[in-house]
């Protein structure tokens, strides 16, 4: 299948060249009796619409309902070369997949003109099955993987076609995929056979191949540069149940809650039923934690009872591990390490920076390991978390029945400016890759606080017994799934950090790229940005 053909449907009538809110425009592909549409939502946005007769689907009792299962799970995948899948449902006996448009000549097309330079290849390569294996560990398979499918968008890869298969590859598992992957490599690297590695690779494969998953497979073209390859990341997943965010259900103002972010599933019925879902976010990388400082030549003489335990020495070395948020402590005649660390990689830093400065004194830890998505976050905001730390009168974001909620739990926020008036900024980063601005946001764009004024966030007008259980007045946060241990971030600066407030859910990596941005334009002269960071842990 390639994009931009000339290919058009027989039909033209006005009723044919619709399925319930989406207008067809042309028929650009086809996959025996799926096609391939680019349409417009009821909004005006250009989709690509995958469609199949229902009764394709219905074959097997199971049909259907598979079907909304691979819809769904392929919804949840946010990885930078996987378009997002915008929608999936069923409606007037067709059932459908919409998914955002990539543009871009496909990679079958790039490689009819010739190899591709060496870089190109091996960096398409390696992204494609990056792609490949993040949708594998998120349970979802690809089926018809080709160079047909891989589109340059820009100077990057994107892989389309996950959203196809939840059509028409019920019956592709992994194997499929990774023999799909193995006859790619070889396509992509051929013309490169003079690189003995390259020759090491493609003999390996042509001979049947040892490796067991198109993980494995990855590594090995990674190592192809000589580089060392990153740290891989466990994708994000983006959820699709109604009102939830992450695990924050976000409703509002004086009549019922609204969706904001995600529509419901495809109901059992056959249904025109759209399910939202946020751009792709980028694996994010933790940002390089500084090196522990050495420990001691030799341990102080005096005993134990005689001499101080190194607590504020402890302290200021975890200070620049920036994913981990941690405490020191003695207790019971030792020190205590405790807190939450985002990622194995934190928490292995943590170990060895106490161990090399504890100076012979005992010593435990009692840390929480949360996902390393959330290194990123800290690591935007290391300098303010920093200076926050120094001030007598800090910037403090306080969970009010926290750290620890449960499923239907408000989200209720005390914040404290410093002793200096601020603007503030208030994030709550979902274990699921978004993050949702809980200040401004769409009722309340009044973020300024006084020198050492307070507020609070999240609180039902007249409390949480409410005549009709609806918010009489603002926002408030409902703890719902997916559950795990998620963030809350709360930034101060001299002004706004952003001239119109960032819309109330997107994509975490969308927002850090712009916080990024917007800490990088605060003059010299300005006052120094603060923020204040916690976890917390949410269950059923």
């Amino acid at each position: 299948m390639r994009r931009g053909g000339t290919a058009t449907e027989s039909a033209t009538t006005e009723k044919e060249r619709r399925l319930g809110r989406y207008r067809l425009l042309d028929l650009i592909g086809r996959d025996g009796d799926a096609r391939l549409h680019r349409a417009l939502d009821a909004n005006g946005q250009t989709v690509e619409l995958w469609t199949v007769p229902l009764a394709r689907l219905c074959a097997d009792a199971a049909g259907v309902e598979r079907f909304r299962q691979m819809a769904t799970a392929a919804a949840r995948l946010s990885h930078p070369a996987i378009p997002a899948v915008l929608a999936s449902g069923e409606h007037a006996g067709t059932a459908f997949v919409a998914t955002l448009p990539v543009e871009g000549r496909t990679l079958a097309a790039r490689l009819d003109d010739g190899p591709l330079p060496w870089d190109e290849a091996v960096a398409t390569l390696d992204r494609a099955l990056d792609a490949l294996s993040a949708a594998h560990r998120a349970g979802v398979v690809h089926g018809a993987l080709t160079a047909d499918t891989i589109r340059h968008s820009g100077s990057a890869a994107v892989v389309g076609g996950f959203g196809r298969a939840a059509l028409t590859a019920a019956r592709a598992d992994r194997k499929d995929d990774l023999e799909a992957a193995a006859r790619l490599t070889g396509r992509i690297l051929a013309g490169h056979e003079d690189r003995p590695a390259v020759a090491t690779l493609l003999a390996d494969l042509r001979d049947g191949g040892s490796f067991p998953d198109v993980a494995s497979l990855h590594i090995a073209v990674s190592g192809l540069t000589g580089a060392p390859r990153p740290r891989a990341v466990a994708p994000v997943r983006s959820t699709r149940r109604p009102l939830w965010a992450g695990g924050v259900v976000l409703a509002g103002g004086v009549v019922a809650a609204v969706t904001i972010l995600n529509w419901p599933s495809p109901p059992r019925t056959v249904a025109d039923s759209p399910a939202t879902k946020s751009a792709a976010v980028t694996p994010l990388t933790p940002p390089p934690a500084a090196t522990p400082a050495a420990p001691p030549s030799a341990p102080p003489s005096p005993s134990a009872a005689s001499r101080q335990p190194p607590v504020a020495e402890i302290a200021q070395a975890l200070r620049t591990i920036p994913c981990a948020l941690v405490t020191v402590e003695k207790t019971g005649g030792r020190l205590l390490v405790s807190g939450t660390v985002a990622g194995e990689r934190a928490e292995t830093e943590v170990r060895e920076t106490v161990e090399a400065l504890a100076a012979g004194w005992d010593h435990g830890f009692d840390l929480a390991n949360a996902d390393a998505q959330f290194c990123a976050p800290l690591g935007s905001v290391a300098t303010a978390l920093d200076a926050n730390r120094g001030l007598a009168e800090p910037l403090a974001a306080q969970v009010l029945e926290g750290p620890d909620l449960s499923a239907g739990d408000l989200l209720v926020l005390e914040i404290r400016a410093p002793a200096r008036p601020v603007q503030v900024q208030v994030d709550y980063f979902t274990i699921d890759g978004s993050v949702v601005h809980l200040l401004p946001n769409p009722s309340d764009s009044g973020a300024a606080l006084a020198a050492g004024a307070s507020r609070r966030l999240g609180e039902k007008a007249g409390g949480d017994k409410a005549t009709d259980g609806k918010p009489q007045s603002g926002r408030y946060w409902t703890i719902g799934p997916p559950f795990g241990t998620e963030m809350l971030l709360t930034i101060a600066t001299a002004m706004p950090l952003f001239p119109t407030p960032r819309p109330e859910q997107e994509p975490a990596a969308d927002y850090l790229a712009a916080l990024s941005d917007a800490l990088a334009t605060i003059p010299d002269d300005a006052p120094a940005p603060l923020a204040d960071a916690q976890f917390i842990a949410t269950g059923p």
